[in-house]
C-alpha cells in the first residue's frame, strides 16, 4: 500500500478526485469559487441580519443578494477565473446579476415556504434556510460562471491584456 494514499483515495470519492486531479485549471477554479462563496455568504448573512428588522425578511434577502452579487462576480473574476483587468467588467457584472437571480429565486422561495410552514421562525432558522438555498444554487452558479460568464477564460483569451478579447465577448478563434 502506498503510504501517500488516503482514505479518500480508496473510498466513494476516489474516482471523482482522480479525475479532478487531472484537471488542475478546474480544481483551481473550484478552490477559488469555494473561497469566494464563504466570504460572500458571511457578508450576505451579516447584511441580511442587519436589514431584516427594518425592511423585513424578503427585502433583506433581496438587498443582501444584490449587493453581494457584485462582490461575488468581481471576486470570482479574480480568484476563480484569473481575470485581472477591467476589460468586460461591466458585461460580467450584468451576467453575474443574471446568475444571482437563480439564488434569489431559490432563497425567496425557501423563505416563503418556511414562513408558511413556521410563521414565527427565528432569524437563526431564516439564516439556515438562506444558506441552504445558496448551497443548493452554488453548483448551477459555478457552471453558469464557468461556461457562460467567464467562458473566454476556457477559450484561451488572455486574462492580462484587454486588447486580447473582442469587445462583444465572443471567444477568439
Amino acid at each position: 500500500m502506498n503510504p501517500a494514499s488516503t482514505d479518500a483515495d480508496r473510498g466513494v470519492f476516489a474516482a471523482p478526485l482522480a479525475w479532478l486531479r487531472k484537471k488542475p485549471a478546474l480544481l483551481a477554479q473550484l478552490r477559488g469559487f469555494a473561497r469566494v462563496a464563504v466570504v460572500c455568504t458571511v457578508i450576505s448573512m451579516a447584511i441580511f441580519a442587519a436589514l431584516r428588522p427594518s425592511v423585513g425578511t424578503q427585502w433583506a434577502n433581496t438587498i443582501s443578494l444584490v449587493l453581494c452579487s457584485i462582490l461575488n462576480t468581481d471576486l470570482n473574476r479574480r480568484m476563480s477565473f484569473g481575470l485581472r483587468t477591467r476589460h468586460m467588467w461591466w458585461r460580467d457584472q450584468q451576467r453575474g446579476i443574471g446568475v444571482m437571480l437563480l439564488a434569489l429565486a431559490i432563497t425567496t422561495g425557501s423563505l416563503w415556504v418556511l414562513h408558511h410552514v413556521s410563521p414565527g421562525a427565528s432569524i437563526g432558522v431564516e439564516l439556515v434556510v438562506i444558506v441552504l438555498g445558496n448551497v443548493a444554487s452554488a453548483v448551477t452558479r459555478f457552471v453558469l460562471l464557468r461556461y457562460w460568464v467567464f467562458r473566454r477564460v476556457r477559450h484561451g483569451v488572455s486574462t492580462n491584456s484587454s486588447a486580447a478579447a473582442p469587445s462583444d465577448g465572443t471567444p477568439l478563434s
